[in-house]
């Protein structure tokens, strides 16, 4: 639902061993409003408010390099499992009444 943007510290990743991923300064997220501008396609949490044909038709446009069954199947995983995905609807459905 966000992305997260860091600065890496490229000095310990090109060691030889496991791979290390180490954070110079900051870690942020990133994430949006949860309507998006109408000009703009929806991005982070707005997907999850959508239907699901139409977050998975997002998703694979945003990801065309990707096997959509790969696509599919992860987004199932995450609207049967991840907490928050009906936290989003619900404030969606408030934010839709109080518009009225």
């Amino acid at each position: 639902m966000t992305s997260v943007e860091v600065k890496i510290d490229n000095s310990v990743t090109r060691q030889s061993g496991p791979y290390c991923f180490k954070i110079q300064g900051e870690l942020h997220h990133l994430t949006d409003a949860l309507l998006s501008h109408s000009n703009h396609p929806p991005t982070y949490a707005q997907i999850y408010i959508l239907d699901t044909a139409e977050q998975l038709n997002v998703r694979r446009l945003n990801n065309r390099n990707l096997d959509p069954v790969v696509i599919d199947n992860l987004q199932t995983m995450l609207l049967d499992n991840h907490p928050y995905i009906g936290h989003y609807r619900h404030a969606y459905e408030l934010t839709s009444l109080l518009s009225l």
